[in-house]
């Protein structure tokens, strides 16, 4: 048997899984909240020199032209279930990084021995928001802790839509697609549906997956009904950690992420959040 060591796919601008090639027209009107890149790996180092992170924080102001103010320690914890005849154990375990922030709050990039994360709630497009940081980012972290394998890549996208006329989950029908919305559609007692949160799990293929979670929630600031859409695009596969490579995988599996989106929401809504028909 061969080992799983090759890149997860040929280099393409085609969603995984089949799906549609996406419009890529900016949305003028961007639901999204937040997104996320992880990237874990494996690496002989066991820890995060505070260097690497002053690093990472000089190159990401100047490479970005943001201000990148705060250095703080971040920790994560694992915790490993153990099942023998006894019964099961417990055993955690936590690891130590750093967290580097924009001033504003709304750039932010992790690193610990085994994983980066860049999160940007300010997101203007894939090349400028995602793609620019985490080249540098991984670059960084190919440096300095020199890391082997990549083990997943994973993408999140969370989007809240907003409109004010939607008092209640029904009137979210005609925007977001009938599929999605399930109960609050049945003609017995959709009417009477208040909440309605649900996990969507799809294969795209033997290496490559997506969680898609969504529903309506309420705004009480408003007293209007927001309609959550939360992507998690991800891939599960090992080979050598080429930054090229991680950085061309991320990119088709935002392409995928984005042809996921546009299948979530009605093609009159799209062009309403494209900016259609407004002047």
């Amino acid at each position: 048997m061969m080992s799983d060591t090759s890149q997860p796919f040929a280099i393409s601008d085609a969603p995984l899984g089949g799906l549609p090639s996406a419009d890529t027209t900016l949305l003028a009107n961007a639901p999204l909240e937040v997104a996320i890149c992880e990237v874990r790996f494996t690496a002989e180092s066991i820890g995060v020199p505070v260097e690497t992170a002053e690093r990472v924080r000089n190159s990401l102001s100047e490479s970005l032209g943001i201000d990148f103010t705060s250095i703080q320690p971040a920790t994560q914890n694992t915790m490993e279930i153990n099942l023998n005849a006894g019964g099961a154990s417990w055993s955690g375990d936590e690891t130590r990084g750093w967290q580097i922030a924009s001033a504003n709050g709304q750039h932010s990039a992790t690193v610990f021995p085994g994983s980066v994360i860049w999160q940007v709630a300010d997101y203007k497009r894939w090349s400028i928001s995602m793609r620019r940081p985490l080249d540098m980012l991984l670059g960084a972290i190919a440096t300095d802790l020199s890391p082997s394998l990549i083990q997943r890549i994973g993408l999140r996208y969370v989007d809240r839509f907003v409109d004010h006329s939607c008092l209640k989950p029904q009137d979210w029908e005609g925007k977001i697609d009938g599929t999605l919305l399930g109960p609050i559609c049945n003609p017995g007692f959709g009417s009477l549906v208040t909440g309605a949160q649900q996990q969507v799990e799809l294969a795209l293929d033997g290496r490559h997956g997506s969680v898609l979670r969504h529903g309506p929630i309420p705004d009480p600031a408003s007293k209007s009904i927001n309609y959550l859409l939360d992507l998690d695009v991800f891939a599960n596969a090992t080979w050598p950690f080429r930054v090229e490579e991680v950085l061309d995988t991320a990119e088709r599996l935002n392409r995928t992420a984005l042809s996921l989106f546009q299948a979530c929401v009605s093609s009159d809504y799209l062009k309403s959040l494209q900016g259609e028909g407004q002047s």
